[in-house]
């Protein structure tokens, strides 16, 4: 190799090093950007510090609420600071299956990043509709006991010298958080993770749905399940806004505030947002008094029944294992079919129904 051409390979080697380091800037640009970067404190990133439950034990539970995220509260992808959006699950799943370039994954279970579970159990979050109207998520990493409230002290006026205060103690009881597992089991084809470019986007977005769909489920139940949750003594149709505004009217009287969400079930959202006013033509629309109120449907309860309240104080949802996933080659040998396991325990818990309300059309 002559002269000329050692400089032109030092060159461009030279050059190589540019581009990586001119990469490695942008990245270290990127993270320096985002919101608490520079925080030291137990943080959710751009939606504030995360609350902190401290058990008799010491045991110190974080506490997201609604619009907080997993992701930004895990911090770490995968034990590399890496951003989780940057992970394709499509691609994780198709270089398990079919090996990832020259190299051949080996038969057996291929365990998705762990921080993974972050991003999805976020989307999960985000479809289930107590969560919406503003249940906490409370993380713990084993069975654990919460308080729950459901009866408040009575405050009396003293006059001085006299015996006029009752003792009138809080009636709280001892609530397990020990979720079961939900899990599902996903076969996948050679054929359809060869052939799917939009394997990702499939996957997870179905996995996201089924999960919400279950936990949601789970904790519409522990809701409607609970004797303590008050609820409609009379007709109280969730298809008519007059009777939406009775209900809350019933819950009022029993020092409730005014809701801050309603989960309803689709076909009485529908009927609310068709009804016309007295002037024809003219759409009726949510009661002003009820206009900070979120309005939520969901498919997991029953006709002509709703809850409204406040659910950020009412109900949380316990997660003890985020939703982990993992890749089974040659788990169905004879369908020439392998298979992606996704579990994950969560559940939900009544911790004050004091401040919820059961709206039912038929009492």
């Amino acid at each position: 190799m002559d002269e000329q051409s050692q400089v032109a390979t030092v060159l461009d080697k030279i050059s190589d090093a540019v581009a990586d380091y001119s990469k490695r800037i942008d990245r270290l640009e990127t993270k320096l950007a985002r919101p608490g970067a520079f925080s030291s404190e137990t943080s959710a990133g751009a939606t504030g510090t995360v609350k902190l439950l401290k058990t008799r034990s010491g045991m110190e539970l974080p506490v997201l609420e609604r619009e907080q995220k997993f992701a930004e509260f895990r911090g770490v992808f995968g034990g590399v600071e890496r951003h989780a959006d940057d992970f394709s699950l499509g691609e994780y799943c198709r270089n398990a299956i079919l090996g990832a370039r020259e190299a051949k994954a080996a038969s057996g279970p291929a365990l998705v990043p762990t921080a993974l579970s972050s991003t999805v159990i976020d989307r999960v979050r985000a479809l289930t509709s107590v969560v919406q109207a503003g249940a906490r998520t409370i993380i713990i990493d084993g069975p654990t006991n919460l308080a729950r409230l459901t009866q408040d002290p009575v405050v009396y006026q003293h006059t001085e010298g006299a015996v006029d205060i009752v003792e009138s103690d809080i009636l709280a009881t001892a609530v397990s958080l020990n979720p079961k597992v939900l899990a599902v089991l996903i076969p996948l084809t050679v054929e359809l993770v060869s052939d799917s470019p939009n394997l990702d986007q499939v996957l997870q977005t179905t996995l996201a749905g089924a999960f919400s769909a279950k936990l949601d489920a789970l904790c519409i139940a522990a809701i409607l399940g609970d004797t303590n949750v008050p609820k409609s003594a009379v007709a109280h149709d969730p298809a008519l806004w007059a009777k939406v505004l009775e209900a809350v009217g019933a819950a009022l009287a029993l020092n409730q505030n005014l809701p801050t969400a309603f989960i309803g079930t689709l076909a009485n959202f529908i009927a609310r947002a068709s009804q016309l006013a007295s002037t024809a033509g003219s759409w009726l629309g949510k009661p002003p008094a009820l206009s900070g109120m979120l309005e939520l449907f969901t498919s997991t309860m029953s006709a002509d029944q709703a809850l409204f309240g406040e659910f950020d104080r009412g109900f949380a949802v316990a997660v003890r294992d985020e939703l982990r996933l993992e890749v089974v080659r040659h788990a169905k040998p004879t369908s020439g079919s392998h298979l992606l396991v996704a579990h994950m325990r969560a559940d939900g818990v009544v911790l004050q129904p004091g401040r919820l309300f059961w709206q039912k059309k038929v009492p």
